[in-house]
């Protein structure tokens, strides 16, 4: 591992199928009003256990042996096939590290911001949501080289901030961003990066050259919706910086439109010269699970075209129990025994 530097996995999950946590959830949903146009933020389908969480397992012990220690969030459950007293992970319920003023919560952002506060939690830290998987061997320069986060290196802002909630949480955090550094004055200080034609090629490169004298500022959510490397001191850093903003953000028990996200955490280190620049193309590729395209999706994995996908499903996906049992069938393909994370 480069520099011999301990890096985490952090997964949060949730069994939203449990009548427990549901009964809770719809009491403080009757009490929340939650506007029409956050239905899909907040939908069923952002709760639901989809059956693969134990390829993610598999991906990691046969992709992944060197990770260091694997966090895995959750509200009090726990799958019944997890081997609980594996070495490597540590069970880590939202009462251990979630102030408790935020809690009980069904808000994602509000757990993804107080990921610092975990015990026991290394420094460099990989973000997985539970839809994120490892697909071949992938080594931690995947995720951290010199010490620093790789991220994708891109200028270009997107032309849909406001457009949804998604976009809306950009918009959020575009304006931290912008009133805590000169982002200007910190891309041409950190120009090895952000022009590097070795790490970015030419067109990339040149791509960046034009945005950077038109906005001249870092975009934000450019990062792609897969594994996100991160920096624990960051995160305290913003805590430190906008406890106002984050104390908003998170005193939401549901997403809300004015909140920040992890993306903000990404940008952050940009904005401070702590990243290696990277086309995330190469990376990893994200997909929303439609039956139109399933046979794609699971020809991707069998082949193992990425190091890692993201298999999203959202309220528009048709057939979300026929689509996982096709996208599980491709996983037996590559990852057809059990891990030492699942009981015997």
């Amino acid at each position: 591992m480069e520099n011999m530097e301990k890096i985490d996995f952090v997964i949060p999950w949730v069994d939203g199928s449990d009548p427990a946590w549901l009964a809770t959830k719809a009491i403080y949903e009757s009490s929340e009003s939650l506007p029409e146009k956050m239905s899909d933020a907040n939908a069923e389908c952002r709760y639901r256990d989809n059956g693969l969480l134990r390829f993610w397992f598999r991906g990691v012990e046969q992709f992944a042996p060197w990770v260091n220690k694997i966090h895995f969030v959750t509200d009090n459950q726990i799958p019944s096939w997890l081997n609980t007293t594996h070495p490597k992970l540590h069970i880590v319920n939202h009462s251990d590290f979630i102030p408790i003023k935020y809690l009980p919560t069904y808000n994602s952002s509000t757990i993804e911001m107080n990921f610092h506060r975990i015990e026991g939690l290394s420094e460099r830290y990989v973000f997985f949501n539970d839809d994120t998987f490892l697909l071949k061997t992938t080594p931690p320069e995947c995720f951290f080289k010199n010490g620093n986060p790789v991220l994708e290196t891109d200028l270009r802002y997107s032309n849909k901030v406001g457009y949804n909630h998604w976009s809306r949480l950009l918009f959020n955090d575009y304006c931290v961003l912008n009133t805590s550094f000169d982002t200007r004055a910190s891309i041409w200080e950190h120009r090895d990066k952000w022009f590097s034609v070795k790490e970015l090629g030419i067109k990339r490169t040149q791509q960046n050259l034009r945005c950077f004298w038109a906005n001249k500022t870092i975009p934000v959510g450019l990062y792609g919706h897969l594994a996100q490397p991160h920096l624990k001191s960051t995160l305290q850093e913003l805590w430190d910086r906008h406890p106002d903003v984050m104390d908003i953000s998170c005193g939401h028990r549901f997403r809300s439109d004015d909140q920040v996200n992890q993306w903000l955490l990404c940008a952050w280190n940009q904005a401070k010269g702590c990243f290696f620049p990277i086309r995330s193309i190469t990376q990893g590729r994200h997909f929303t699970i439609m039956s139109a395209h399933i046979g794609w999706i699971c020809q991707v994995i069998k082949n193992q075209e990425y190091f890692h996908v993201c298999l999203n499903e959202s309220g528009a996906t048709e057939d979300a129990v026929g689509c996982s049992k096709q996208i599980e069938e491709a996983f037996v393909c590559i990852l057809p025994n059990k891990s030492s994370f699942e009981k015997s």
